[in-house]
């Protein structure tokens, strides 16, 4: 004989039912939260990495710089030198090479800027979770590093064409005329793409911390330069044709006229 029992239990409302679906609701919004949360909490982690690193590389950077600066200093010196004695072998043909003007020196190479954190940054996508105005400057910075690196490409190229000679020989002076004519063109050369890479790093020393900025003409390897502006200086009545040439080539370019005597002035006070 089966015996039949009532249920424990009520049959289901409709309110026992929405209070179900309320529960299970709320159940997923707060793992849903819970997981946001974590997430948050793992992008700021992130980020907080992230510029921790970039602090350093930037301190590392900044050293770099100084030492690159150092050595463009000591680059232009070297050149400048060196000149001086192909110069001076040139005007005195079959000097033995105890006898000339000096020693050959020629510059170390430049240190490159330290990227990894920032390309690390950038290939995992943290840069996405910072305020746009950060990444912005931080973008700019680097730009400006790899702007100046890429203007001292050139003087390492022209720094292999300038020692080539000694695949020849170890004997300047038993170069003939014509190779110690190349050799001389090929210092002025460098000299010149020295030029432009010591004044992208006078910009660069005018970046937040990494002052004090080396000024233009300490960075240029032309040393009659600030020679002609200093006498210039003493002759501004010379300059009114210059200034109507500038004023004409303005107005050309679709420029407004500049303040009357600022170009020069801003050549001889750089």
């Amino acid at each position: 004989m089966i015996d039949v029992h009532a249920p424990h239990e009520s049959t289901h409302t409709w309110a026992d039912f929405f209070i179900h679906i309320a529960t299970i609701a709320v159940g997923l919004l707060l793992a849903i939260g819970l997981e946001q949360t974590v997430e948050a909490i793992h992008h700021l982690h992130q980020v907080r990495e992230t510029r921790e690193a970039l602090h350093n590389e930037r301190f590392e950077n900044i050293r770099r710089f100084h030492a690159n600066v150092e050595q463009h200093i000591m680059s232009m010196a070297y050149l400048h030198n060196n000149l001086r004695i192909f110069l001076y072998l040139r005007d005195h043909p079959g000097t033995p090479q105890d006898k000339l003007p000096g020693i050959l020196y020629w510059s170390l190479v430049g240190q490159p800027w330290d990227k990894s954190a920032w390309s690390t940054a950038e290939s995992t996508g943290v840069t996405a979770l910072m305020p746009r105005d950060e990444v912005s400057d931080i973008t700019a910075s680097y730009a400006r590093l790899d702007a100046a690196w890429q203007s001292y490409q050139p003087v390492l190229t022209s720094l292999t064409r300038d020692t080539s000679f000694y695949m020849q020989t170890s004997d300047i002076t038993r170069l003939s005329r014509s190779d110690i004519d190349k050799e001389i063109e090929s210092i002025q050369q460098t000299l010149a793409e020295e030029a432009v890479y010591g004044d992208m790093l006078s910009i660069l020393g005018h970046q937040r911390g990494f002052g004090p900025a080396p000024s233009w003409w300490r960075m240029l390897p032309f040393e009659g330069m600030s020679d002609y502006y200093a006498w210039a200086r003493q002759h501004p009545e010379l300059n009114a044709p210059s200034e109507k040439d500038i004023d004409q080539a303005r107005a050309f370019a679709g420029l407004p006229p500049e303040t009357p005597g600022a170009s020069f002035r801003n050549f001889t006070t750089r």
